[in-house]
């Protein structure tokens, strides 16, 4: 009888330890995997850019000391338990169309050029990486960026990120806030739309939501140009009624 008791508190104890894990399983500011109608998503992004929908996330590269290197870890990759089959895979690769490459933020305004020839390297294990540059992306021979799902169907996963300088080192790569567009993708399922991933290196947390909103709202020329637009149409509808 004791015994009996005894497996089914244990039973009943790992039960709610499932529980608990599977409840603090997704992390804030990681990028959230969905299956909706048969297409990947994701969720848990910041703003949408501007014009496109492009939705954005952000990281933020740091280091133990002055040097060459910048890295970050997050944002990572995860689902609710369920989300996947464990057969399933799930591959994040640059943005076949629309990426540039990296992307940097002066202070003023978004450009495809970064000042020193930094590099972002994306990095799954020592033989699958992927490196970004002002000119475009290169991949590894063996590079898949492939998540794993886990037994309860779930994923959580991080890759790493690392700036670099130019190939001549020091004094570390410049100050702002740099971006990379990847997008998911699954033999089982449609790919997701891209998505940005904006870094900041060095700058100040008020400099730094500038840029993401800089992506976020249209320019003024934008707006001038709607407004514009507006008055043309009222102008055309005037003219109708009379």
């Amino acid at each position: 009888m004791k015994s009996g008791f005894f497996k089914a508190a244990l039973v009943g104890l790992f039960a709610v330890w499932g529980q608990s894990a599977s409840a603090q399983h997704l992390h804030a500011g990681d990028i959230e995997l969905k299956v909706t109608s048969g297409a990947l998503g994701v969720e848990g992004y910041h703003e949408l850019e501007f014009g496109t929908g492009i939705p954005i996330f952000e990281g933020n590269l740091s280091t133990l000391a002055p040097g060459p290197r910048y890295v970050a870890t997050n944002p990572g990759f995860d689902s609710e338990p369920g989300t996947f089959q464990t057969t399933d895979i799930v591959y994040v690769r640059p943005a076949p169309v629309g990426g540039t490459g990296l992307d940097f933020w002066n202070g003023t305004g978004w450009q495809d050029a970064t000042p020193r020839n930094e590099r972002l390297i994306l990095t799954v294990s020592l033989l699958d990486t992927a490196t970004f540059d002002a000119t475009g992306f290169t991949q590894s021979a063996f590079f898949q960026g492939a998540l794993w799902p886990e037994p309860d169907g779930a994923i959580h996963q991080h890759f790493t990120f690392t700036l670099l300088d130019s190939p001549s080192g020091l004094p570390g790569p410049s100050t702002g806030a740099y971006r990379i567009l990847l997008q998911a993708s699954s033999p089982n399922y449609a790919p997701s739309t891209p998505f940005y991933i904006v870094f900041n290196r060095g700058l100040g947390d008020d400099d730094f939501e500038e840029a993401i909103h800089a992506m976020a709202v249209p320019e003024p020329g934008t707006y001038a140009m709607l407004g514009l637009g507006l008055g043309v149409i009222a102008m055309v509808a005037r003219r109708r009624k009379a």
